[in-house]
């Protein structure tokens, strides 16, 4: 067997149990969808049965959605597995896993590596984020064939990229600088560039609306920051009005908290012990790499520059360029928006490999045995403390109940607590609700001061606050933990179902809010 052969068998392999890892019980790991994800599914079965999103609007650049204006890329790529598999969360989450796979082999197509491709495939962040429909997941995929193609000088990478920018709104941020940082190195055509820089602007000015939206969430308009910095810089000038001009001025005083929040992208919490605080990005108990890697990236890029590495300088641009639409966020450090880190940080690891597995001494086998160790506890909080984790910041059983209210062929009103969750969403998901009655007949919340707004009423559902608004109640969909008489109950994970039998089970319900 030739040497290539035998080095196709290998990385066909790793493909093969990254796929698995990912793809295996993906409708199970997690249990729920969260939001983001209901909302993807839903807005592309919108388009797959009417043309329309689920206000209304005929193939839209940018989705209303709750008012937070998510991004085209992921809900059109989602009309396909919909149309294929139907609605539901094996769909929604469908291109988030390929995305990891795909991820998988153009690390190793980039590096022509095959520890790079190991690592990527059993990556805790690589696998956590693959089996959740993450919109940042098929962005950095698209981004990484995209980088691929453009080292070999297929200016057909620049569409790739170009998807990315509308899948994901960091990539708005990262693809432009890494651009302009990597001319260089690069060395691209200048009529495929131009054609580049045009389209990206335009996508760019025509996705305002999302960008606008999502400034809601940066430092610049966050209120409790801008009122630190007013009263803090007024008490300043009062006793030092040459101080408050040069130190505490607006570009200094912003640039100091954009400053630390870049810090804590790479800080042994964020990579190692706890990662973000968002509780739909966290693995219980660790961060998003293990501790054997991050010791290969510091020793790889030591060795890139050590040896003079061509590639050296703009890794290194790639690596602290990451980091940057976190940054400037008010949830810094906020995993989705640093998933750029991931693949640079891989490749960095995988440069060590060659001048460690020809080292002398017990080196190679410490970090190998550290690197397993990792792994298997990585496997432990995934598969075991994980789902324990996430039932109580994902609507766990609210899909069985709702598919259960269904099976009982009730057709008077149904009520389900959880306006402000969005919890509208998970109704339409899993009843297959009719898109175009949606778009016509649904009642919406008036935004509050986020701007987000959410349907409180369509066919028989209706979203309440709390017990007092229901009215003549079929079912009722509510939370375990909230007060209800000592009736029949049906229990999913964290809810319960109370089926219609006297209205005087509410009576009491609601005098003990």
């Amino acid at each position: 067997m030739s040497s290539g052969s035998h080095l196709r068998r290998i990385i066909l392999v790793i493909i093969i149990a990254a796929a698995l890892v990912r793809f295996a019980g993906l409708d199970k790991l997690p249990s729920a969808l969260n939001r983001d994800e209901a909302a993807i599914g839903w807005n592309a079965y919108s388009l797959l049965q009417t043309g329309k999103d689920e206000h209304g609007a005929a193939w839209p650049l940018n989705f209303k959605s709750i008012g937070d204006y998510k991004m085209p890329g992921y809900i059109y790529a989602t009309i396909l597995p919909v149309k294929l598999f139907g609605l539901n969360d094996f769909s929604i989450r469908f291109w988030s896993a390929l995305s990891g796979v795909a991820a998988v082999a153009a690390v190793y197509l980039i590096t022509n590596s095959l520890v790079a491709a190991t690592l990527m495939s059993f990556n805790p962040w690589a696998i956590f984020y693959s089996r959740i429909g993450f919109e940042a997941n098929l962005a950095l995929s698209l981004f990484l064939v995209g980088l691929w193609l453009l080292l070999k000088k297929r200016w057909g990478g620049y569409l790739f990229w170009l998807l990315s920018g509308l899948t994901y709104s960091s990539s708005l941020i990262f693809i432009p600088l890494f651009f302009a940082a990597v001319m260089i190195w690069l060395k691209p055509k200048i009529i495929p560039s131009i054609l580049f820089i045009a389209a990206f602007g335009f996508m760019f000015v025509s996705l305002w609306a999302v960008s606008a939206q999502k400034a809601n969430v940066t430092v610049f308009s966050d209120p409790a920051t801008i009122d630190y910095y007013n009263q803090t810089r007024t008490a300043v000038y009062d006793k030092n009005p040459l101080l408050a001009r040069t130190v505490w001025n607006k570009y200094v005083y912003f640039g100091r908290v954009i400053g630390t929040n870049y810090l804590k992208s790479f800080s042994p919490r964020f990579l190692l012990t706890t990662g973000g605080g968002h509780p739909w990005q966290q693995i219980p108990n660790m961060g998003y790499f293990y501790l054997a890697e991050i010791l290969l990236a510091v020793m790889g890029l030591v060795y890139l520059f050590k040896t003079k590495h061509p590639w050296r300088w703009w890794l290194l641009v790639w690596l602290l360029l990451a980091p940057l639409a976190s940054a400037i966020t008010i949830d810094a450090p906020h995993a989705t928006r640093s998933l750029y880190l991931l693949p640079v940080i891989i490749i960095l690891a995988s440069f060590a490999a060659a001048p460690i597995a020809s080292a002398k001494g017990a080196l190679p086998k410490i970090l190998v045995g550290l690197y397993l160790i990792n792994f298997v506890y990585f496997g432990y909080q995934y598969l075991v403390n994980y789902p324990r984790f996430y039932r109580t910041n994902l609507p766990v059983g609210l899909k069985e109940a709702i598919k259960f209210v269904q099976s009982q062929n009730i057709t008077g009103p149904v009520y389900l607590t959880g306006i402000h969750d969005s919890n509208y969403l998970y109704p339409l998901v899993y009843t297959g609700f009719d898109p175009s009655v949606f778009q016509e007949k649904s009642l919406w919340t008036e935004p509050d001061t986020a701007g987000l707004s959410h349907a409180y009423q369509f066919g028989q559902f209706t979203i309440v606050d709390d017990l007092v608004d229901v009215v003549n109640p079929e079912a009722l969909i509510l939370p375990k933990q909230l007060f209800y008489p000592k009736v029949t109950t049906y229990a999913f994970g964290n809810y319960r179902v109370i089926l219609w039998q006297s209205r005087e089970w509410l009576k009491p319900s609601i005098e003990n809010q």
